[in-house]
């Protein structure tokens, strides 16, 4: 699964509090309540944070698939899915049901239904992969380095336009966007340095770039997220 799924969530959270950061990848989620009721999901990129209450889920598994990988994997392109949560079966259809209830038989065991979930997936490809993938895959690793787009297009041997384009639609955001994204989700794995270090790191011009481009997208400033002092009326 590897070279399609990033990482895989087993359990679900343990705080009162869930914070989504904003992420320019699709996540499969599969989950469970203590009802018995199962469902699995599809939520799409996320371009600004979001908080919520906690819910009690006994079983909740996260596939988060590379960015520019979903296409292939659900048959719907990623820019359809911004900002939206919808069932699986609205993508690929009834077989989804059986899906589910081959999930529920492996509750007790979340690397089993790891298994099940990625095969699943992985069955969905399509004999021949979009011409485009490669070229996707490549932008996206240029363009969390930090990498200018006009830069990462030349480098690629394509028009800044093109690039665009086809990365919109493969990706879910524009170029610039995911960029953005990407630096916010480094500002948060290295929130426990200085503001002026994390600025330098991250690929900011200076701190207080930073902090504007950070509230944009996470609604609070670097410093009340440290704090756990998120906007709890989103909740």
């Amino acid at each position: 699964m590897h070279p399609w799924i990033e990482n895989v969530t087993l359990r679900p959270l343990a705080t009162s509090v869930t914070v989504l950061p904003p992420d320019p990848a699709t996540t499969v989620v599969w989950r469970m309540t203590r009802a018995g009721e199962s469902d699995v999901l599809v939520a799409g990129p996320r371009t600004t944070a979001a908080y919520h209450a906690t819910k009690d889920l006994p079983v909740c598994v996260r596939l988060r698939i590379r960015p520019g990988r979903v296409l292939p994997l659900l048959g719907a392109a990623a820019d359809e899915l911004v900002d939206r949560t919808v069932p699986l079966g609205d993508l690929i259809g009834p077989s989804a049901t059986a899906l589910a209830e081959r999930l529920v038989s492996s509750k007790d065991e979340p690397e089993q239904a790891v298994e099940i979930l990625g095969d699943f997936l992985l069955g969905q490809l399509p004999r021949r992969l979009p011409d485009r993938l490669e070229l996707v895959g490549q932008a996206v690793a240029e363009l969390a380095s930090p990498c200018a787009v006009g830069e990462t297009a030349r480098r690629l041997g394509v028009s800044e336009r093109y690039l665009r384009r086809v990365f919109r639609e493969a990706v879910g955001v524009s170029p610039k966007q995911f960029a953005r994204i990407t630096r916010v989700r480094t500002v948060i794995a290295q929130a426990r340095r200085s503001w002026s270090d994390v600025a330098a790191y991250a690929g900011y011009a200076d701190q207080s770039h930073l902090i504007a481009d950070f509230r944009s997208l996470m609604l609070v400033t670097p410093t009340a997220y440290a704090t756990g002092r998120v906007p709890l009326s989103t909740c």
